[in-house]
């Protein structure tokens, strides 16, 4: 997604298809430090955060639908 598109405290979909939430956005190196929610077959990765590519989040999650790449 694009870095414009995506705001700290918002509930984003990964392409592995895990749920974060948006801690802080690095506009230079385009990329989002976010905190996983939901991590698909990984449990030990909730609460971690880490740094990713913007091209990671696919999606912003809003409840019932999202909105971005599908």
């Amino acid at each position: 997604m694009k870095l414009e598109d995506l705001s700290v405290g918002l509930n984003v979909l990964l392409d592995t298809g895990d749920l974060a939430e948006v801690i802080s956005i690095n506009d230079q190196e385009q990329t989002v430090r976010i905190c996983y929610l939901d991590a698909l077959g990984q449990p030990d990765l909730v609460g971690s955060e880490v740094w990713l590519l913007a091209d990671e989040v696919i999606s912003i999650d809003m409840g019932s639908h999202s909105e971005g790449r599908t």
